[in-house]
């Protein structure tokens, strides 16, 4: 199973990956997208 999670440029998001990663998701894929006001990261998790 998968799962998407944006990690904005103000943090928000970090604390749902750290939840995530603790209930044994693991990341495999992150993106960054960076606009002209912002950094994003779009994070793809996965668990077994």
């Amino acid at each position: 199973m998968q799962k998407a999670l944006i990690i904005q440029s103000n943090g928000s998001g970090k604390h749902d990956l750290e939840d995530l990663l603790r209930d044994g998701w693991q990341v495999v894929s992150i993106t960054a997208n960076n606009g002209s006001s912002y950094n994003d990261f779009l994070v793809i998790l996965q668990k077994d």
